[in-house]
């Protein structure tokens, strides 16, 4: 699997080698701001990250905020600004909090 981060036109701008989300932190910022000095309309979406693959299953379809990458230690870089990390453990959490505010809503109406 290629390391490579791809910007929406599909430009190659950065690696990430999937160990470390503090480095694909980094990594994200640095682009950003690189191609924003370039005046670059162009930008890396969540698509355009490596190592989709080491999501567990049970977060592959997560939606309630954006999870950019999760690395091998399952600590995930999370939100619109890719500028959170977060422990799966957490995520999880979350997700189960807001399945049973749904269930419980379904049930009362």
């Amino acid at each position: 699997m290629s390391d490579d981060i791809v910007t929406k036109a599909g430009r190659t701008v950065g690696q990430w080698d999937g160990r470390d989300v503090g480095d694909l932190k980094t990594e994200l910022a640095r682009i950003k701001q690189e191609l924003r000095r370039a005046g670059s309309s162009d930008k890396v979406e969540i698509t355009g990250v490596p190592h989709r693959d080491q999501f567990p299953d049970d977060l592959k379809n997560f939606t309630p905020y954006l999870l950019w990458g999760c690395d091998k230690n399952d600590v995930c870089l999370v939100g619109s600004g890719a500028n959170r990390l977060e422990p799966v453990a957490s995520i999880r959490d979350f997700y189960a909090n807001d399945i049973a505010k749904d269930a419980l809503d379904r049930s009362r109406g």
